[in-house]
């Protein structure tokens, strides 16, 4: 891992796993539970800038970590391409915007513009 990325899959392992004691010896209520809470997230995290960027609102941003929305592309298409994308939507389980990102990473790569 480099600079401040996490590693999300061994972090949600530990949160997850019943074997990792936070440290409470007794139930904490209030002001005493957030406090404890907010210290166990910072020893997970390792540093205040690393809790900041997870507990950040939204979805990570795409490829290099740049301030701001991540670009966006918008297209009108046909009532039949429409119901077509759906269909495949449906049938892969995959999301609009996981299709949207492979479609055009096809076309860049078709125009060798993308590997």
């Amino acid at each position: 891992m480099a600079g401040d990325e996490i590693d999300y899959e061994a972090l949600a392992a530990r949160l997850t796993d019943t074997d990792v004691h936070t440290g409470a010896h007794k139930e904490l209520y209030g002001e005493d539970a957030a406090a404890h809470g907010r210290a166990f997230l910072l020893r997970e995290y390792g540093s205040e800038d690393a809790l900041k960027a997870a507990m950040r609102p939204g979805r990570p941003k795409l490829g290099t970590r740049k301030p701001g929305p991540s670009p966006t592309v918008r297209a009108r298409v046909s009532e039949e391409d429409f119901a077509a994308f759906t269909r495949l939507r449906e049938e892969t389980g995959r999301s609009e915007a996981e299709l949207l990102r492979e479609a055009v990473h096809l076309l860049l790569a078709q125009h060798k513009l993308a590997s």
